[in-house]
C-alpha cells in the first residue's frame, strides 16, 4: 500500500526535476500511473493494514478496505485519464509534478486510519488543487482559485481544532477513538470538512473553480477532490460519536441535490452546467452515506471526468462554453463520447449511473425521500438533454490518439459496471429519462441562467459559516 503512495509522488519529484523536459515528463506521468494501476489487483482482494513508524499512539495506520476501493479506483482512472489527455498538450514538467504528487496524496487520505495524517494531506491536496485551478494564470482563474483557498483554509482550522479535541480526550489520533469523542469535536470535524463536500452553500467556490480550470484541472476537482469530504464522511458515520450525521446528511443531501438541478437546469454555459450537476450528485452520495454511495462516487467520477474532458476539448477547439453554439460544430465522435457520459449521469440502463443510482433510490429510507430522489433524477435527465439533443455535425472528425484512448478507457469502465450491476427494476430508471426528457422540452423556453448572489467570495464565505454554526446548534439540541 505505501508503494500506491510513494511511486506518484516519487515521479512527482522527479517530473519537478526535469521541468524543462516536456516530453519526458509527460512519458513519466504515464508510465507511473500505469504501473501505480498495475498493482491494484493485488491490493484489492483483501483488507490490508499497516502501521508506519514504531511510535505507538502515535504511529501511522494505513488500511484498505470496502469503503476505500471504490475512491482508490476512481483516482487511478481518472488520473490515467487526464494524463493521456494532456499528451498532445503544451504543459511542462511542473504541471506533471503537480498531478502525480496530488494522485499520490490522494491515496495517502483514502488509505489513511489517522487524523493528523488526514489533515497534513488534505492541507497539501488544497495547495496543489489553488495551483492547478489558477495554472493557465488567467484571471477568472486566479479569482476562483483565491476563492477556493480562502474557504478552504478556514475550514481546515476547524477541522484541525476537531481532531486536537479528538487527541485531548482519547490520547490519539487514530480514527477508533471516534466512537467516544464529544459532540463539539465530531462537528468540529464535519464542519471543517464540509468546505471541501460541494454541498450546496457549503461549498458554494465550486462552481466558479470547476468551470473555470483548465480542461484536465476540472476532472480532478469534481471527479476527486469533492470526494474527499464523501469519503471521510462515510468513514465517519461508522463511528458512534457521528451518529447524529445521519439524520442531518439526508436533509442536506437531499437538498444539495435538487438545489443543484435547479441552478444546472438553468445554465448555458457548458462548464458550470457540469459543476452545478456535481453539487446534485454530491447530494445524492450524502443522502445514504454507505457503501453505496462510496460506488455511487465511483461511478460519478468516471461519468464526470469524460464529460468534462469532452466539454473541455470542444469548448476550447470552438471557442466557446455555450453548449448552444456547439450544435452542428461538434463532431460525431467527440459527440458520441458526449452522449454515453450524458446517458449515464441520467442513470440510462446499462451504464454505471443506472446501477448505483437506482440502489441508492430503491435504499431510500422513507417513501418522501424516495420520490424527491427520484425527482432529482429526472432534473438530472432535463440537464442532460441539453447536451444529448446536440446535433453533431456531417463530420466523424479525428482525436489525438491519447485523447481517444482516455475517453475510451472512460466508456468502457461506465459499460462494464453498467453490465456487471444490472438488474431488472432499473429500468424505472428509463422511465425518469424520458419524463426529464419531456420536460426539457416543455421548459426549454422558460430557462435562464440564475443569479450568482452565493458564489461571490463575501457571501460564499458569509453561507458557510452561517451553516456552521447551524450545525453546531443543531448538536447541540439533539444531545
Amino acid at each position: 500500500m505505501i508503494f500506491m503512495i510513494f511511486l506518484p509522488v516519487l515521479g512527482g519529484i522527479i517530473c519537478l526535476i526535469l521541468r524543462e523536459r516536456r516530453q519526458l515528463c509527460a512519458g513519466l506521468a504515464l508510465l507511473a500511473t500505469i504501473i501505480n494501476g498495475s498493482f491494484l489487483p493485488f491490493y484489492l482482494f483483501g483488507k490490508l493494514d499497516v502501521s508506519l513508524g514504531n511510535w505507538g499512539e502515535l504511529g501511522i495506520r494505513l488500511a484498505m478496505d470496502d469503503l476505500a476501493i471504490p475512491f482508490i479506483l476512481s483516482t487511478f482512472l481518472v488520473m490515467l485519464a487526464i494524463t493521456l489527455n494532456s499528451l498532445r498538450k503544451n504543459y511542462d514538467g511542473f504541471f506533471y509534478s503537480l498531478i502525480l504528487i496530488m494522485y499520490g496524496t490522494l491515496n495517502s487520505i483514502f488509505l489513511s486510519r489517522d487524523l493528523f495524517n488526514v489533515f497534513v494531506t488534505v492541507e497539501l491536496v488544497s495547495i496543489i488543487s489553488f495551483i492547478l485551478i489558477s495554472y493557465e494564470k488567467k484571471g477568472r482563474q486566479a479569482w476562483a482559485s483565491l476563492k477556493y483557498l480562502l474557504l478552504s483554509s478556514l475550514g481546515l482550522n476547524f477541522f484541525l481544532l476537531g481532531i486536537g479535541l479528538v487527541y485531548m480526550e482519547t490520547g490519539s489520533f487514530a480514527m477508533e477513538g471516534l466512537n467516544s469523542v464529544s459532540s463539539i469535536a465530531s462537528v468540529l470535524i464535519f464542519g471543517g470538512l464540509a468546505v471541501k463536500s460541494g454541498l450546496f452553500l457549503f461549498s458554494m467556490w465550486l462552481p466558479d473553480a470547476h468551470s473555470n480550470a483548465p480542461v484536465e484541472v476540472s476532472p480532478i476537482l469534481s471527479g476527486l477532490v469533492v470526494k474527499i469530504d464523501v469519503y471521510l464522511s462515510i468513514r465517519f458515520v461508522q463511528y458512534e460519536s457521528f451518529g447524529w450525521l445521519k439524520d442531518e446528511f439526508v436533509y442536506i443531501g437531499i437538498f444539495s441535490a435538487i438545489a443543484g438541478i435547479i441552478f444546472a437546469v438553468n445554465s448555458k454555459d457548458a462548464k458550470r452546467l457540469l459543476a452545478y450537476s456535481t453539487i446534485s450528485q454530491v447530494g445524492f452520495m450524502m443522502v445514504t452515506c454507505d457503501k453505496v454511495s462510496s460506488w455511487h462516487g465511483f461511478s460519478h467520477a468516471v461519468f464526470k471526468t469524460l464529460l468534462f474532458l469532452v466539454a473541455g476539448n470542444v469548448s476550447t477547439r470552438l471557442g466557446t462554453k455555450k453548449y448552444k453554439d456547439w450544435s452542428g460544430r461538434i463532431t460525431r465522435i467527440e459527440y458520441l463520447f458526449l452522449l454515453v457520459g450524458s446517458l449515464a449521469i441520467s442513470g440510462f440502463p446499462l451504464t454505471s449511473g443506472c446501477v448505483t443510482k437506482e440502489v441508492i433510490i430503491h435504499g431510500a429510507c422513507c417513501p418522501w425521500l424516495k420520490v424527491l430522489m427520484m425527482l432529482s433524477s429526472i432534473g438530472t435527465a432535463m440537464i442532460f438533454s441539453k447536451f444529448i439533443f446536440l446535433k453533431p455535425s456531417k463530420e466523424m472528425g479525428k482525436l489525438p490518439i491519447g485523447t481517444l484512448l482516455a475517453y475510451s478507457i472512460l466508456s468502457i469502465t461506465i459499460m462494464i459496471h453498467g453490465i456487471v450491476g444490472f438488474k431488472i427494476y432499473m429500468f424505472e430508471s428509463f422511465l425518469m429519462i424520458m419524463v426529464g426528457i419531456g420536460l426539457y422540452f416543455l421548459c426549454r423556453k422558460f430557462m435562464r441562467p440564475l443569479p450568482v448572489f452565493f458564489e461571490r467570495i463575501d457571501n460564499s464565505l458569509a453561507v458557510y459559516l452561517i451553516m456552521f454554526l447551524f450545525s453546531i446548534g443543531f448538536v447541540i439540541l439533539s444531545t
